[in-house]
C-alpha cells in the first residue's frame, strides 16, 4: 500500500510537468466554451431542442477532457516507461502490472474531474448553463465514460512496444474521435454523412449518454449508447490484461 501510495505521489507530481496536458485538460475546454459562447451565446435554440449552445457544449467537452487523458496522456506515459525500461525495473519489485496500470488511471481520472470542474464553473459563471438531469446519474455514467476510453488508451499501451508507435497510433485514434463525435463541434452541425461515420466511434456515444442525463432525457434515448461503451470496455480492458508487455 506505501509503494503505491508512493507511486501515486510521483505519477501526479509528474503530470503537472506536462505542459501539453495542462492546457488541454485544464485550459483548453474552458477556452472553447469562451469561444463558442462569445460566437453563438446561449440562447435557446430550436436546433438543440430549446437548449442553448453551451448548454449541451459542457458535457461534450467533459469527453474532450477524457479523450485527452485517456488516449494521449495514459497511454503515451505507459510507452514511455516500457521503452525506457521503467517498466523492466518496477517488474524486479513487488509491484504488479495492475498497480502500474491502476496509479495511472488513477492520477488521469483526478485530473479529468479537475479540468470537468474548472470547465463547468465557468460555464457557470458567465453562460449561466442549464443542468436539469441527476447529479448522480451525471457522476456515474461520466465514470463509465471514463472507464470505456481509458481502457482504450491502456490497450494501445498494451500493444505498442514504444512511445513513436503509440503516439501514432494514439493520435489515429484521438483525432477522428475528437472532431467526428462531437466533443468539440455539436454533432447536430454536421452533415448526415459524416454523422452516420461518426456512429462508429465510441466517443460518439460518450457524448451521446452526457448530454442525454445533462438535460434529463430518458434512458431510452441512450440505453444503446451505454450498452456500447460498457461491451468496448469489457473488450479493450480483457485485450489489455492479455497484451501488456513489461518490455
Amino acid at each position: 500500500m506505501r509503494k503505491s501510495t508512493a507511486l501515486f505521489v510521483f505519477e501526479f507530481k509528474l503530470f503537472f510537468r506536462n505542459v501539453i496536458n495542462l492546457i488541454f485538460v485544464l485550459l483548453f475546454p474552458s477556452s472553447m466554451v469562451l469561444l463558442f459562447g462569445s460566437i453563438f451565446g446561449n440562447e435557446p435554440s430550436a436546433l438543440f431542442g430549446g437548449y442553448g449552445t453551451i448548454d449541451v457544449s459542457v458535457p461534450s467537452y467533459i469527453c474532450m477532457i477524457v479523450a485527452v487523458t485517456g488516449l494521449m496522456s495514459l497511454p503515451l506515459t505507459l510507452c514511455t516507461y516500457r521503452q525506457n525500461k521503467v517498466l523492466k525495473r518496477l517488474r524486479a519489485t513487488t509491484l504488479r502490472p495492475y498497480h502500474i496500470i491502476g496509479t495511472q488511471f488513477a492520477v488521469n481520472l483526478i485530473m479529468t474531474i479537475i479540468g470537468a470542474v474548472l470547465l463547468i464553473s465557468v460555464a457557470s459563471a458567465v453562460y449561466h448553463i442549464q443542468f436539469i438531469g441527476s447529479a448522480v446519474s451525471m457522476i456515474l455514467l461520466t465514470i463509465l465514460v471514463v472507464c470505456c476510453i481509458f481502457s482504450i488508451g491502456v490497450l494501445i499501451a498494451s500493444i505498442f512496444k514504444d512511445a513513436k508507435t503509440a503516439t501514432a497510433a494514439a493520435n489515429i485514434v484521438y483525432f477522428p474521435m475528437l472532431f467526428l463525435s462531437g466533443a468539440t463541434i455539436p454533432i447536430e452541425l454536421m452533415p448526415a454523412a459524416v454523422q452516420k461515420v461518426a456512429s462508429f466511434l465510441p466517443m460518439t456515444h460518450a457524448v451521446n449518454v452526457l448530454k442525454s442525463v445533462w438535460l434529463n432525457k430518458p434512458i431510452g434515448d441512450y440505453y444503446q449508447s451505454l450498452i456500447i461503451l460498457i461491451v468496448v470496455f469489457i473488450v479493450c480492458a480483457v485485450l489489455s490484461v492479455v497484451f501488456f508487455k513489461w518490455g
